[in-house]
């Protein structure tokens, strides 16, 4: 596989340009085509007062003031996604999503992309929606890139969270033009013995495995002695000065962890760095 259709959400927050850059750099890298989203406005949503006016010149003024709002965010934001996306040779578009169904009309243009990248806390995507939802709806990737993340550092040196689980499993075949292009990767395997999946040497396999498709990986066997395992892959990540994490997101079912917690919401509930999940 390829990464060669990125889909970036763009809104017009200061959020907004962390997350372009980032999927900028990474379309330029893998030489895919990058689609700016924008999810236009609803500008009833900014004054409900309007929803009292009556009479018929009050109301063409209305609709002509929500116009004129739409259309000046809309403006706004392409000029912000083409100013960063615009490199030499770069393939990109800017699309705008509007209307009553918006999640699903964003679901359409994610099932048909390689890789989905929102931002953090902001994540730029419908109402009510969240990275999870995204990819547990189309199946596809998601790269969540936190707003403080600075420009010019892109998968390099990436954390491989690997836990012999079906989801991690898809995670390798999901990033794997991302781990190729990286310096290193660190495949992390947190408290190996308790774990009779791993075999005998835990990440050897996987790691003989991601060797044979040109992966520079190296295998980190860590100890979590009580600790949460989210917070011991975090620590490694910093102490390793890693720039993404890569992990299959949901090894128990979502419920599971929403119940009980798990290492997938703890994980994204604070994005600190790049973190591509997929399931």
């Amino acid at each position: 596989m390829a990464l060669k259709t990125i889909v970036v959400f763009v809104d017009q927050t200061a959020a907004s340009d962390a997350r372009v850059r980032y999927a900028a750099g990474l379309a330029m890298r893998h030489q895919a085509h990058l689609i700016g989203l924008f999810i236009v406005p609803n500008a009833w949503q900014h004054d409900r007062a309007d929803s009292n006016i009556q009479g018929g010149a009050a109301i063409h003024e209305m609709l002509e003031r929500h116009n004129l709002i739409e259309s000046d965010a809309l403006r706004a934001a392409g000029r912000s996604f083409e100013a960063m996306a615009a490199r030499d040779d770069a393939s990109f578009e800017y699309r705008a999503v509007r209307g009553g169904d918006v999640g699903e009309l964003v679901r359409l243009h994610c099932l048909h992309s390689d890789l989905v990248v929102v931002g953090h806390p902001s994540a730029g995507l419908p109402a009510g929606w969240s990275p999870e939802q995204m990819l547990l709806s189309t199946g596809v990737p998601v790269l969540i890139v936190p707003a403080s993340w600075p420009e010019g550092t892109i998968a390099r040196k990436v954390l491989f969270a690997w836990n012999a689980s079906r989801e991690a499993r898809r995670a390798i075949t999901d990033s794997l033009p991302v781990l190729r292009a990286a310096e290193s990767v660190s495949v992390v395997v947190v408290d190996p013995t308790n774990n009779p999946l791993h075999g005998q040497e835990p990440g050897a396999d996987i790691a003989h495995h991601l060797s044979r498709h040109g992966v520079a990986a190296r295998v980190e066997q860590l100890q979590s002695r009580g600790e949460p395992i989210a917070e011991v892959i975090r620590r490694y990540a910093a102490k390793d000065q890693s720039d993404l994490i890569v992990l299959g997101a949901y090894s128990h079912s979502p419920r599971r962890e929403l119940l009980f917690g798990g290492v997938t919401r703890t994980l994204l509930g604070k994005v600190t760095i790049p973190t591509l999940i997929s399931h």
